[in-house]
């Protein structure tokens, strides 16, 4: 199966301000990378195999435990 990854990232909407998170769902994984001379971070769901908006990050950060799809990673 190919991976759902697109081959650019949006930055106003993909990349994060850090590169950390309070509380992350355990099926978040945080790439750093660098784009013109500038560090970014993103966060890719491997669920759905897609890079997360900064908005969706923040839900699954306080939300994650009562979502569909990490329940359905178990």
């Amino acid at each position: 199966m190919e991976s759902g990854k697109p081959r650019e990232i949006y930055i106003p909407i993909h990349a994060l301000p850090t590169c950390s998170l309070t509380d992350p769902c355990p099926n978040i994984e945080l790439t750093s990378f660098e784009k013109d001379g500038e560090k970014y971070c993103v966060a890719y769901c491997k669920v759905l195999e897609r890079y997360l908006t900064r908005s969706t990050v923040r839900k699954c950060e306080t939300l994650w435990r009562s979502c569909p799809f990490a329940r359905m990673s178990l």
